[in-house]
């Protein structure tokens, strides 16, 4: 289940998970507050709650060479979102809308979390592939 934020609650990733698949949770826009009691919300619902959940959050680039549109949707506190995806247990940490930084690859992949990249574009791959 990809995140759709809006349209993917915590209980529906969790019903996902129930259902044998991996629900992935949308945490675009969420305060790292608010994304904490999503995430402890998403584990309330499992069943087993040891069963396997995503997190999925949108990372553009931003700075630099990035286009000047392009926009932080975490706020800035991409480090504390991630933090908080690796104390609450996520099994797949999901990046759309670009790449994760290298110390957050690095930070994830300490944690055994695998990362999934969703691209919108073949061009994309390479970069995607290289982090």
């Amino acid at each position: 289940l990809a995140g759709m934020n809006i349209a993917a609650s915590p209980e529906l990733a969790a019903a996902v998970t129930n259902a044998g698949g991996l629900g992935v949770f949308g945490g675009v826009m969420y305060t790292p507050k608010i994304f904490r009691a999503k995430l402890q919300e998403l584990k309330d619902h499992l069943v087993d709650k040891n069963a396997p959940f995503g997190v999925d959050l949108l990372l553009p680039q931003v700075g630099g060479s990035a286009r000047k549109t392009n926009y932080d949707y975490t706020h800035g506190d991409l480090t504390a979102l991630v933090d908080i995806t690796i104390e609450m247990g996520a099994k797949l940490f999901v990046s759309a809308v670009g790449v994760p930084p290298p110390e957050v690859v690095e930070k994830l992949h300490k944690a055994g979390i695998p990362i999934m990249n969703m691209i919108g574009s073949p061009n994309h791959v390479e970069k995607a592939l290289a982090a």
